[in-house]
């Protein structure tokens, strides 16, 4: 398997295939044809690109070898890449690239609000430390690009899980780049990981910081959503477009997550409450931080006949409550042999004052009050 497949089924796995795309050629004019990056991970408003480069096996070879190669194709080639990306999006239009569903979307620059950039690469045992110590490229038009050895991202990817969380860090790298230039040089990307898990920018970096991640208790069961976002396309019942759900797995994958366990929470109570036919409030929550908002509705059997209706009526008016542009309705029904059966719902529009709305809300509120509050970031297992 290649450097690239590698890291595409890497992506794919953690990413999920609906936005990760290692097909990415496309044609600027009719007589040619270019690739816009070596791979893409692109969710919403948030782009991050890829340029990969793996040396080759040598028979012989030597320390000065393997520097010529780094500063040639690491230094040079890559970071040309990453400028010639850069200046593929600024083409006029959309970019249409697929994905590995096989769908294919058209990127409009102007709609990326958080944007990295990465060459990740493979090196030789012999490429010397005074190489492997540089963690970035300042470019005076793509800014600051990001340098990291393959199995340093393997080791970023296994410990932050969800792609919010990587993006998060990467731009907390580039912070500490651009605050610490010289002290981050000897310090190894672990304990750059420990640093952004602790979440202090202002003291320097220092090898100290791995104490984090060494602490760092996952907890997957309590947050791990996964298993439900890929299966997505393959338990659709309905004869909509086949990219229709993409809406509702994009905000979920942009959770990070500490929210994704309190949208767990939510959705296993909306499940025992329906399995017990019990009639309660809906549960809900919202993430200012994406401005989506959710509502988890438990379906009685007496109400199975008005479950779409109540869905879009509940979730409408959770969106309306909360000032929301995007909101996200789930409805939860008993089914036999113990399954259950979800219906989702995702709504998207400017917020509006709407007298009819509030007069409804005021006459007949319908949902749990909402509290605030900031959620631990990350959870630690005891110093020993």
């Amino acid at each position: 398997m290649t450097f690239e497949n590698e890291l595409a089924t890497l992506n794919e796995w953690y990413f999920f295939r609906e936005f990760t795309y290692s097909k990415t050629t496309f044609s600027p004019e009719p007589s040619q044809e270019v690739e816009l990056a070596d791979s893409i991970l692109w969710i919403g408003d948030l782009l991050v690109v890829y340029q990969l480069k793996e040396r080759e096996v040598q028979s012989a070879t030597t320390v000065e070898a393997e520097k010529r190669w780094f500063e040639r194709k690491i230094l040079r080639q890559a970071t040309r890449q990453i400028r010639d990306t850069l200046t593929y999006l600024n083409y006029p239009g959309t970019i249409e690239i697929q994905n590995q569903r096989g769908h294919a979307f058209g990127i409009d620059i102007r709609t990326i609000h958080e944007l990295h950039k990465l060459i990740l690469y493979l090196p030789h045992a012999l490429l010397p430390e005074s190489c492997r110590e540089i963690k970035h490229h300042r470019s005076g038009t793509a800014g600051v690009i990001h340098i990291i050895p393959a199995n340093d991202y393997l080791g970023i990817v296994k410990t932050l899980l969800t792609p919010a969380e990587v993006a998060d860090y990467l731009g907390f790298r580039e912070a500490l780049i651009n605050r610490w230039e010289v002290e981050i040089a000897a310090v190894p990307e672990p304990a750059l990981v420990g640093q952004y898990l602790n979440g202090d920018i202002d003291v320097p970096p220092s090898v100290d910081f791995i104490e984090y991640l060494y602490r760092l208790d996952h907890r997957p069961d309590e947050w791990d959503m996964s298993g439900i976002i890929s299966k997505f396309p393959n338990r659709i019942t309905t004869d909509n477009e086949p990219t229709d759900y993409y809406p509702i797995v994009r905000e979920l994958a942009l959770l990070k997550r500490s929210e994704l366990e309190k949208f767990k929470e939510r959705f296993q109570l909306s499940i025992e409450k329906a399995r017990s036919n019990e009639l309660v409030l809906p549960y809900r929550m919202a993430c200012p931080r994406t401005n989506c908002g959710f509502v988890f509705i438990s379906v009685t059997r007496d109400a199975l006949p008005h479950r779409r209706k109540g869905l879009q009526n509940y979730t409408l008016a959770n969106k309306y409550d909360l000032k929301l542009p995007k909101c996200i309705g789930v409805s939860i029904a008993d089914d036999v042999d113990g399954w259950y059966a979800v219906e989702w719902l995702y709504v998207e529009f400017p917020w509006e004052q709407d007298a009819e709305m509030e007069e409804l809300l005021r006459t007949n509120y319908p949902f749990r009050e909402v509290k605030y509050g900031e959620l631990p970031r990350y959870t630690y297992r005891d110093a020993k």
